[in-house]
């Protein structure tokens, strides 16, 4: 096997896409529920988002593509992990069990873009 897209393809076509379609699932301001599945296919389809999340951990893996071989193999272990609760929690209907699997994905996001996206963690430029 041999990477073909770029991660930053990886991330933009696939990975941002499909976590927030699994961030949008549970959405809560001030205390209220807001949006999230309401049918049976609303459900599978959060659902498959999250399988096709924690699939993708596998393509971060590939040969060529990790940064390091310790933090960044821990990292998207941490993304697939969420990304399993995720899908147990749609195939359950369980709109709790889904934010807090959501708040677990931001932490396993974010944990990776502070030390991969330096920029991201920078403060702003002064002008």
């Amino acid at each position: 096997m041999q990477p073909i897209a770029t991660l930053e393809q990886i991330m933009e076509t696939t990975i941002e896409p499909v976590s927030d379609r699994v961030f949008d699932a549970a959405v809560w301001e001030n205390g209220v529920r807001v949006g999230g599945p309401k049918t049976d296919d609303d459900w599978k389809l959060v659902q498959a988002n999250a399988m096709m999340l924690a699939e993708t951990s596998n393509l971060l893996l590939m040969p060529g593509r990790a940064k390091d071989d310790a933090g960044w193999p821990t990292r998207t272990q941490a993304m697939k992990d969420a990304a399993l609760e995720a899908a147990r929690a749609a195939e359950a209907k369980d709109t709790d069990a889904i934010f807090t699997a959501g708040g677990h994905l931001y932490q396993a996001c974010l944990g990776c873009h502070l030390q991969y996206v330096p920029q991201l963690a920078a403060p702003p430029a002064k002008r």
